[in-house]
């Protein structure tokens, strides 16, 4: 028979319960799969024959195309992240959404050498086995409750040169003594009342266990992720989850409630809340095993809130972590702003907040009326060293032209020798990516000593900046300062 023939039948026979295009794909996937032929070989060789042999699988997969079979169980096998994966009614078929979870953790962690990750339910293994490809590094884990999927998902990663470790394992019972660095996972979030919008070829085929949760408990996985990952986080450790959007709401405030931090919602292509980052917050233990030694710290950052609304939610969260690390917040006093949601977050916790703020400024109205203590004083030079003194460090978020002038002016204090404190930059969204451009420009032009460069602590997680603080060498004071000048 003519090869087009067959082409022309499969379009006759699946138009009903497929789109033109769609039927299209399954041809041509079908006639490589077991033809060999790639997908332009109709239009080089019109006329191409097949066999009965050759054209016996071809009716046989469309046969199970009339009932809805997914093409990738009829083939089985399935591309994620550019590799080939085994897949069967054990498993869940690997789609789009999670692969850009993937994509995700992989931009999060590029730098990162030598770390520990769990994937909890990995089905056909394509998290476990993608992380670990692409991270050579990465020691990888990998949890499923079924034996099957176990085993297809172990094939899996023989067949793509990893290795992972795979448990077989009900996370409602999974106690394990390793502490990872990150922990990701797609788990079942379909509520049953979601079953009326979904096509026949997900219900009728794919593991029901792996996709639907009670509509009176939809968040019953996240529970207990977000419990053991509080337990099995190593300090500022990462849970990237994939989630049902219409519940991204719920699944942020039960990220909350487990006291995560710099939660981070993310939409896929469809522009649907469809993944979340959460940090975990450093324990008591967990901060006593640091340094600890900053008591203070003195924040300058924007009055206006900036264009993007990142700015406010990560001052904001930043008041909340100061507040919970019993760090006293000093800052510009007002109640706007930037500078306002840093206040709020602290204060929100029972934070011991002082604003520090020019007699010119508090006429305005501008100032906070329920800080701990406000301290008006004559002018800005003024306020600077009053700041100075109530802080022992020092801590730059996003703003403007008067943020930046009371960021270098601690810094040159810092590198003259009139203190030690640590400096750091929250870099918000990337906000100064191309300043710190710049002052490493000024080192390689001769302008800045490398030593006076490598003051500035950058990150972008409050967490990780902290610690960068708190375990922060002061460089020694130079000899050309005298000591009743500290």
């Amino acid at each position: 028979m003519l090869l087009q023939e067959i082409k022309n039948i499969y379009h006759q026979e699946l138009a009903i319960l497929y789109g033109k295009e769609e039927v299209a794909s399954f041809f041509y996937l079908v006639i490589e799969h077991y033809l060999k032929l790639e997908r332009f070989v109709l239009a080089l060789q019109p006329d191409l024959i097949v066999s009965k042999e050759e054209e016996q699988p071809l009716f046989v997969a469309l046969s199970k195309l009339k009932l809805q079979e997914p093409i990738q169980y009829i083939l089985g096998t399935t591309h994620f992240m550019d590799m080939s994966f085994k897949v069967n009614e054990h498993v869940l078929i690997p789609r789009p959404e999670t692969e850009e979870l993937v994509r995700w953790v992989l931009a999060k962690v590029q730098r990162k050498k030598n770390i520990k990750i769990l994937d909890i339910g990995t089905g056909s293994g394509c998290i476990a086995i993608a992380l670990a490809k692409n991270i050579p590094n990465a020691e990888v884990f990998a949890i499923d409750i079924s034996v099957n999927a176990i085993q297809i998902a172990k094939e899996n990663a023989k067949a793509n040169k990893v290795r992972v470790r795979f448990i077989h394992k009900d996370i409602f019972e999974l106690e394990l003594k390793e502490q990872f660095d990150i922990i990701v996972s797609n788990p079942p979030y379909v509520r049953n009342n979601e079953k009326e919008k979904m096509h026949d070829n997900v219900l009728k085929y794919e593991p029901h266990q792996a996709l639907f949760v009670p509509d009176d408990n939809a968040l019953k996985f996240y529970k207990t992720i977000a419990a053991f990952a509080n337990q099995n986080l190593v300090p500022n450790g990462s849970l990237f989850l994939e989630i049902n959007e219409f519940l991204a709401a719920e699944t942020e405030a039960l990220l909350i409630e487990h006291n995560f931090s710099e939660i981070e919602l993310r939409k896929d292509l469809f522009e649907k809340d469809r993944m979340v980052l959460a940090k975990i917050p450093y324990t008591l233990k967990q901060q006593n095993s640091s340094m600890n030694k900053l008591t203070s710290i003195v924040v300058f950052c924007g009055s206006s809130e900036g264009a993007n609304p990142q700015y406010v939610q990560q001052g904001y969260a930043l008041g909340k972590t100061l507040a919970q690390k019993k760090i006293t917040l000093v800052y510009g006093g007002t109640k706007i702003g930037i500078m306002g949601a840093v206040a709020k977050g602290a204060l929100e916790d029972d934070g011991k907040v002082i604003g520090v703020i020019p007699d010119f400024l508090k006429i305005r109205e501008v100032f906070h009326t329920n800080l701990t203590e406000l301290i008006v004083t004559q002018d800005m030079h003024e306020r600077k060293l009053k700041m100075h003194e109530l802080s022992d460090g020092i801590i730059m978020l996003p703003g403007g032209y008067g943020t930046l002038e009371e960021f270098f002016e601690m810094l040159t204090w810092g590198q003259l020798g009139l203190h030690q404190y640590p400096i750091g930059v929250l870099n918000t969204n990337g906000f100064y990516t191309e300043l710190m451009t710049m002052l490493a420009k000024m080192v390689d032009q001769g302008f800045v000593k490398k030593e006076n460069f490598d003051m500035i602590l950058v990150d972008a997680s409050i967490d990780d900046l902290l610690y960068k603080m708190n375990n922060y060498k002061p460089l020694p004071v130079p000899k050309w300062i005298k000591k009743e000048q500290l």
